[in-house]
């Protein structure tokens, strides 16, 4: 058995999986969405039975609001909902200062700091070390010189391979990070002032033993988006639902260069290739994050080991919702899939665009048709929901509120 979910999550990514033989399930959850979507996160574990809330991994891919904030607010919610996690992958700022740096300067950014915070708080509680455990020098990271991609197999006989990123995207973070803490005012590692920031942010704060009356209506309203999520330093929302690093240049437009991503908070972002069962895999996920994809056709040609040809894939879910700039036609050409999983309500930044959509249907190269899947279906998504255009070009597209594909 294998399940994916995409999770309603609005403009970001919140991805439950799923795998196991008979009643023996394990469970990995890849980043947490944007704060004002946590609840349904919440729900979904409420769901699962006391003792099965256990997963064997929790992927924070990198520090973006609509990726990290709903773990912020999870890890505070971890002890009342006892859920437990074996391993949490997230590049923090000691991660980052392990990466070799000729300027060997510490860096932080504010909801980085949050997070890593609360890992070690977790860490604290649980009393066994869980941050990037089983990666290589506790880093999610790529070293190219090394010659082979990290791989991790987990409990119930999956393995994972590293794809994204590698010390150089990491290194370009570092640079932006520290600018970003300096512009919030916040110096890295005083614990004291994040604790009282975190305190005072209020898209932030935990939900505890109850969902209450305030939180249903700020859920229900970001649903329909009247709700908009305030910051807990006061600045502006389209500044703050921005890349967090990536200001100067912008989010990309629908018009916009192919694979031309350059914010480097996405450079940074953990990718993955997902095989179960790891000894004969019948699936094989790429799970992308908001990686670039220069990184991924670098780490494709290692697995590939300058073979050229496709890496045979059962799914990929696309990185950045979708975006132009996080697609290209190279890395299409070195794949084969036929499942493509688009997270995103299209609210912020419009995504997916239409152009990628295209490019995509138009590289596909499995025996059969394409198909897509959506977890909303918004005005940015229902193009494709149009049963003469599905006929015309040879695909088809599932629309439901949030997702689960078992295969």
């Amino acid at each position: 058995m294998f399940r994916i979910e995409m999770l309603p999550a609005a403009h970001g990514d919140c991805l439950w999986i799923e795998y196991g033989t008979g009643s023996e399930v394990h469970r990995i959850l890849i980043d947490g969405g944007p704060a004002h979507t946590y609840p349904a996160l919440r729900e979904r574990i409420l769901h699962l039975p006391e003792d099965d809330r256990v997963f064997e991994l929790l992927v924070v891919t990198h520090i973006d609001g609509d990726h990290i904030e709903g773990v912020v607010r999870l890890l505070q919610d971890a002890e009342v909902l006892k859920c437990r996690f074996e391993r949490i992958w997230f590049n923090g700022r000691d991660q980052l200062n392990a990466v070799p740096d000729p300027a060997g300067e510490p860096l932080g950014a504010l909801q980085g700091e949050f997070l890593g915070l609360l890992i070690a708080d977790y860490e604290a509680r649980v009393g066994k070390p869980v941050w990037n455990a089983g990666l290589p020098s506790a880093l999610a990271a790529i070293d190219r010189k090394a010659g082979a991609l990290p791989v991790v197999e987990l409990g119930g006989n999956c393995r994972l391979t590293l794809l994204s990123p590698d010390h150089e995207r990491l290194l370009e973070l570092k640079d932006e990070w520290r600018e970003a803490l300096e512009e919030a005012g916040v110096k890295s590692g005083d614990e004291a002032a994040l604790r009282s920031l975190l305190e005072a942010a209020r898209n932030l704060r935990p939900l505890g033993d109850v969902l209450g009356e305030e939180e249903e209506e700020l859920s229900a309203a970001a649903e329909d988006g009247r709700y908009e999520v305030p910051d807990p330093l006061g600045r502006d929302l389209a500044q703050d639902l921005d890349d967090t690093l990536g200001r100067s240049d912008g989010e990309a437009g629908a018009d916009a260069a192919f694979g031309g991503d350059k914010s480097p908070a996405n450079g940074s972002s953990i990718a993955l290739l997902l095989e179960y069962p790891k000894d004969a895999p019948k699936v094989r996920f790429l799970l992308a994050g908001d990686a670039w994809p220069s990184v991924l056709e670098a780490s494709i040609d290692q697995l590939l080991s300058g073979r050229g040809g496709r890496l045979a894939l059962t799914g990929f879910k696309l990185a950045h919702h979708g975006s132009v700039a996080n697609v290209s036609e190279t890395l299409l050409a070195k794949l084969r899939c036929q499942h493509y999983m688009v997270s995103t309500s299209g609210a912020v930044f419009r995504h997916p665009h239409a152009r990628a959509i295209d490019l995509l249907l138009g590289s596909h190269a499995a025996a059969g048709k394409p198909l897509l899947h959506f977890n909303y279906l918004t005005a940015t998504t229902a193009r494709w929901s149009d049963a003469a255009d599905q006929k015309a070009r040879g695909y088809e597209a599932f629309h439901p509120k949030g997702l689960s594909l078992a295969l």
